[in-house]
């Protein structure tokens, strides 16, 4: 074989290795170039001085420079500028990150078993729920201050209407901290309903912030977000309505407002987005407060309007956090004209895996006779990959009866009382993936 031909298949080989080894360290290349000149070097000492020509230099420096060139490339890859990978989700981008898209997917898997009385046959219930199934696609457009995000449940125990688009907007980002949002997307409002429904400390959101919380709309959204302090307000068609067509009702509403002001004492605003505060992470403290009012398109229908105030205090490896909420519903509630409650909760990790945690809920209707919504909730979180993967137990016990509270209160596998009942109690397991 001549030698162009021999240094061309050991080049070859060495490329053809390359690929196979796609994420291997670049000190891998550095190891098979030695090999190929110790090759050379065993070829100069065989056929002498004549061995190299001018022509087969250049060969051979061509060579060399691709497979270097090559190795470059693979090893790019594997770092911040890489067009595939992993990075809090399945990504996919272009060489200038202009355009991206990033895959998510949310499962939960629930046991549950309650107890109640006054029910006969039906005093305790149990099974499995796939409690949610969802997948996320988020990324950014044209330049990075555009950005995307469309989510969509396959299954969610906590909505009748399964099979729905939840999130679907575009945002902008203009710098200096300001933002706006255009489509559908969560209304700004409370700190407990912002948090995704991987990053829960509980099996699930709180029955009173099911209840007060807005929930998601259709519209616009401004933002503005400093260091201190961040705000948010939309206009929406109503809130809580999503995936609407425009009709001859059109709007639900004649109009619909909601905002959040955040004032942070301490840490940065990423730990916030998980309830839990994790071994390890810094002190952060932040409260909050939210508005939302709206003007019924319904003739004989009151003006609607409601307020919260919240906060949090994160200690690394502990945490314990407060909401109040209030609504003024006019004579359209069905739990009176001003029902209110009130959370508070927390935890503690007793090892880097372990949490225990802890919740009181109370609320109050504005009827007559008035119905009370009371229930303790207490658990443990095991997490396998923190919020990637985790297993949550819950025990709750309500020492009121359940009935007006039904509605929010299912998402917690809370079921109605009989008349007269109270002291209902539920378990609960579920196994959260987050990727």
């Amino acid at each position: 074989m001549s030698l162009t031909k021999t240094v061309g298949f050991f080049a070859g080989t060495t490329l053809a290795i390359g690929g196979v080894a796609f994420g291997a360290d670049q000190t891998n290349y550095a190891s098979e170039i030695a090999s190929l000149k110790a090759e050379i070097a065993s070829l100069k000492s065989a056929q002498g001085d004549s061995w190299l020509t001018e022509q087969r230099a250049s060969e051979i420096r061509g060579i060399v420079t691709d497979v270097l060139a090559d190795a470059d490339t693979r090893s790019s890859l594997q770092g911040s500028g890489s067009g595939a990978g992993y990075d809090g989700g399945f990504f996919l981008s272009s060489a200038d990150g202009n355009y991206s898209m990033k895959i998510n997917v949310l499962q939960q898997i629930r046991w549950t078993y309650n107890s109640r009385d006054g029910q006969g046959a039906n005093n305790e219930n149990w099974g499995f729920s796939n409690q949610r199934s969802r997948l996320t696609f988020s990324g950014t457009m044209v330049d990075s201050s555009w950005g995307y995000k469309v989510q969509y449940y396959f299954a969610d125990a906590n909505d009748s209407t399964e099979n729905r688009l939840s999130d679907a907007f575009v945002t902008k980002d203009f710098g200096n901290g300001f933002s706006m949002t255009v489509g559908q997307f969560k209304v700004p409002f409370s700190a407990e309903s912002a948090l995704d429904d991987g990053n829960l400390q509980f099996n699930e959101y709180s029955t009173i912030s099911n209840q007060f919380a807005d929930g998601r709309g259709q519209g616009l959204m401004l933002g503005y977000s400093a260091d201190m302090f961040r705000a948010h307000v939309a206009y929406v068609n109503s809130i809580g309505e999503i995936n609407n067509e425009f009709g001859s009702s059109s709007p639900s509403d004649e109009w619909a407002f909601a905002g959040r002001g955040e004032f942070k004492i301490a840490g940065n605003w990423d730990q916030f987005s998980s309830a839990s505060s994790f071994k390890g992470s810094e002190f952060g403290a932040v409260i909050g407060v939210g508005l939302d009012a709206a003007d019924s398109n319904t003739f004989g229908q009151d003006n609607t309007w409601g307020m919260t105030i919240d906060g949090t205090v994160a200690f690394g490896g502990a945490n314990v956090s407060g909401a109040f909420f209030w609504s003024d519903n006019g004579n359209t509630g069905g739990l009176g004209e001003n029902p209110w409650g009130f959370t508070i909760g927390g935890g503690v990790f007793v090892s880097d895996e372990i949490e225990i945690v802890a919740r009181y809920e109370y609320g109050k209707t504005d009827t007559t006779p008035e119905d009370k919504f009371s229930a303790f909730t207490l658990g443990a979180n095991w997490y396998l990959a923190k919020n990637t993967a985790k297993l949550g137990f819950n025990f709750g016990y309500s020492t009121e009866s359940i009935n007006a509270w039904s509605g929010a209160a299912a998402a917690n596998n809370w079921l109605s009382d009989a008349a007269n009942k109270d002291g209902q109690w539920v378990a609960q397991a579920q196994m959260s993936f987050s990727f």
